[in-house]
């Protein structure tokens, strides 16, 4: 319950942010680069799920969301592509790391850990691993 709290007040936060006329059109995806786009690795691609199934992640092609009971916070459509800028990855076999800016105030930054086909760990910014999550 206090996982679905803070990820309602992160999304809220980020609601609550103004609107940037900063659009960028490279979808190069390369590790370490910079665009408007995100393009997660094949082996991350899907949805993922906390162990009591009320928050998680979904990777697209070309999109990174947040999922919560509440509904689904997508970065590359809907009301949040015309915000996201900066976008930063680095990508291996086993990490998915990824930042970026919102409206150009807000940065945000998010380190995946492949486990196994099935399970994925978000790692903190001293790399502790914060949640474990399922492929469903």
């Amino acid at each position: 319950m206090k996982k679905a709290i803070l990820l309602l007040v992160a999304i809220l936060g980020i609601v609550s942010c103004g609107k940037s006329d900063d659009k960028s059109d490279d979808n190069s995806g390369s590790s370490g680069s910079s665009s408007g786009k995100f393009n997660p690795p094949t082996w991350i691609q899907g949805t993922w799920v906390d162990p009591q199934k009320i928050g998680g992640y979904e990777f697209r092609k070309n999109d990174f969301c947040l999922k919560a009971s509440t509904g689904d916070l997508c970065f590359n459509s809907g009301i949040y592509v015309e915000q996201v800028s900066d976008v930063k990855e680095e990508k291996t076999d086993k990490v998915y790391k990824v930042e970026f800016m919102l409206s150009n105030t807000a940065k945000h930054s998010y380190e995946f850990r492949k486990v196994s086909d099935k399970q994925i760990q978000k790692v903190n910014f001293a790399g502790k691993v914060e949640e474990t999550y399922t492929k469903l």
